[in-house]
Formats: C-alpha cells, sequence, structure tokens
C-alpha cells in the first residue's frame, strides 16, 4: 500500500533538479539579443602592435601607431564646429543614462580603424604602411598634437576636450572593425553640410555621415545602431 503523500527526499531532489534547470530552460526559451555588440575584457587585440603608419608631412616624416593615427584621423574628419562637452553630458531616457557624444564617436572610431586595417591588409601586411596608400587627403596631424600638447594648462580648451573626449571612445573600443565574411571591410564616410544644419543623410551603405551619424545619437541610437544605419551586411570584430 502506498502512502498518502511524496516522501521527503524525493520532494526535495526534485525541487532542486527545477531550481537548477530553470536558467537553463530560460536561455532556450529567450532568444539572447545581438544587435549590440560589446566588447569583453578578455578580447584583446594586436593591431596596435603589428605596424606603423608613415605620414610624410612638410616638416618630415612621422610614424603612427594604428590607435593613434584613428584618433588624429577622427579630429581631423569632425566637422570644425562640432562642439563637444568635457563633462559626462549624459541623457537621461528610459532608466537609463545616455552619452550620445560617445557613442557617436566610438561609431567614428571604428569606421576610421577600419579603413587603416583595410589598406593595411590590402598592402599585404607591411611593417610601414604608407599614408599616401588610404587616400584619405588630409595631414596636419604632427601640428593637432603640438597644438594639444601646447593648451594642456587649459583644461576647458576646446582642442583639448575634443582630443580627451576621442581618446575615450578608442579606448571604449580598441581593435574593432568592420568585418564580412571574416575579413576588414573599407568604411567610406562624407560630409555635406555644417554640424549646425543637419539633414538626414541616405543609408544603407552610401557612407558614414560625419554629421547625421550625431543626429542619431541624439535620438538614441548606440554606436552599433548607427554603423548598421549606413553600412549592410557587417560584424563589428576585434581584430586579433
Amino acid at each position: 500500500m502506498r502512502g498518502a503523500g511524496e516522501p521527503p527526499v524525493r520532494k526535495l531532489t526534485r525541487i532542486v533538479v527545477f531550481i537548477v534547470c530553470l536558467p537553463l530552460v530560460g536561455s532556450i526559451l529567450i532568444k539572447p539579443d545581438k544587435r549590440m555588440w560589446k566588447q569583453e575584457e578578455e578580447d584583446t587585440s594586436v593591431i596596435d602592435y603589428s605596424f606603423k603608419i608613415a605620414v610624410a608631412e612638410d616638416v618630415g616624416v612621422f610614424y603612427y601607431r594604428p590607435e593613434s593615427l584613428t584618433g588624429l584621423m577622427m579630429y581631423r574628419v569632425i566637422p570644425a564646429d562640432a562642439i563637444f562637452s568635457g563633462s559626462e553630458d549624459y541623457i537621461v531616457r528610459m532608466d537609463e543614462v545616455w552619452d550620445p557624444e560617445q557613442e557617436y564617436l566610438k561609431a567614428l572610431s571604428i569606421v576610421c580603424r577600419s579603413n587603416i586595417v583595410y589598406a593595411w591588409e590590402a598592402e599585404q601586411h607591411p611593417d610601414v604602411l604608407e599614408f599616401g596608400r588610404m587616400q584619405f587627403g588630409e595631414v596636419g596631424f604632427h601640428d593637432i598634437i603640438q597644438a594639444d600638447a601646447a593648451n594642456k594648462v587649459l583644461s576647458d580648451d576646446s582642442r583639448s576636450i575634443r582630443l580627451n573626449e576621442i581618446e575615450r571612445a578608442i579606448d571604449a573600443t580598441q581593435g574593432a572593425v568592420l568585418t564580412r565574411d571574416g575579413k576588414v571591410i573599407t568604411a567610406p564616410f562624407f560630409t555635406t553640410t555644417a554640424s549646425d544644419m543637419l539633414v538626414s543623410e541616405p543609408g544603407g551603405g552610401v557612407g558614414f555621415s560625419l554629421n547625421y551619424a550625431y543626429e542619431l545619437a541624439v535620438e538614441g541610437m548606440n554606436f552599433y545602431e548607427i554603423l548598421k544605419y549606413f553600412y549592410d551586411d557587417f560584424r563589428v570584430t576585434i581584430y586579433e
């Protein structure tokens, strides 16, 4: 004759099994959101130690590591009248904080870095990449460094603030590039108006609009969503 109640040990065992399996069941039923790329702490990139870029200027030839040149390129292409805040200029929305300046700059850092690495791979991985191979056009990077050094004592100087914000974005996305089918892709970018005359620009592979990308960040897009707006069929990958 069976007892009316289940043995306590068996009941306790079933409860423990249910608790242990619950997270697994949840992970099966809840599909992870992979839209937002996130750099994991264990992800590292060797790209900054793989090669240098030689930039010929009027006063001589200067050599930069990829991450340093990424920041200098960003400084050159951002509209001159764009104003960046030295404080944590967050927007609070739906119980979270948002820094549109950083989301914009992180997207741009990935764009510039991708173009550098794409040119390096196209040249068969030389120890020194000639900057002219990138067809970037802009130079005067040494002037940026000199001017920044001269203005270090002025903590509220707009030039220093811009460079500091760019450096933060580079650190947050270090080694990140756009890839397709496992290969780094070129990432065209352009500007058509002054930064205070923001207008909607076409997305879908045409290129990264230096003006409208910031508007998208203000509207609430993170850096990955901004990149998705302008480019098709890509992944953000840590270059190893």
